[in-house]
């Protein structure tokens, strides 16, 4: 389900990051970032994100996983993501394919006239955590039910 949808500007932000090579497995990508990051003392916060550098069905297609940190630290890698001008669809639930909102947020950047800017990256998918867990009772599970968690598309666009 479509949560939002339109353009905005998003402020520079600091950021670990770890390039995936071809075939690394993003969620075990995040979990040693974040696990980094903690023995570092360095404080996490959401969302968890992928830039991919190229469309991201192409082969080979160059991605990094980063996470929001609040200061930098010796040993871990980190950059400053700069303010950027995006189109954006936030969407919940599992009904429907991610490439679903991908093409729902063309359609809406093609009517108003805007297209993707040359020179920074294709897109980059931010999930944000659920503010709460529908844990059943016993269950350890449910946290990771898709249908919990909200993910933003972003798209660079010129101007």
């Amino acid at each position: 389900m479509i949560v939002k949808i339109g353009v905005k500007t998003l402020a520079e932000q600091l950021v670990a990051y770890h390039a995936l090579k071809p075939g690394e497995g993003e969620a075990e990508a995040f979990a040693r970032l974040n696990a980094e990051a903690h023995e570092k003392g360095v404080r996490v916060s959401d969302p968890t994100m992928i830039i991919y550098y190229d469309p991201r069905d192409a082969k080979g297609c160059r991605r990094e996983v980063l996470v929001p940190v609040d200061r930098e630290a010796t040993g871990l890698k980190t950059k400053k993501l700069p303010p950027l001008r995006a189109g954006f669809v936030v969407y919940s639930g599992a009904a429907k394919p991610v490439e679903y909102y991908y093409e729902e947020l063309k359609k809406h950047l093609d009517s108003r006239g805007l297209k993707p800017a040359a020179g920074s990256f294709c897109s980059m998918e931010a999930v944000y955590q659920p503010d709460t867990y529908g844990l059943s009772s016993g269950s350890f599970i449910d946290e990771d039910a898709q249908e919990n968690w909200t993910t933003e598309i972003l798209v660079p666009i010129e101007g």
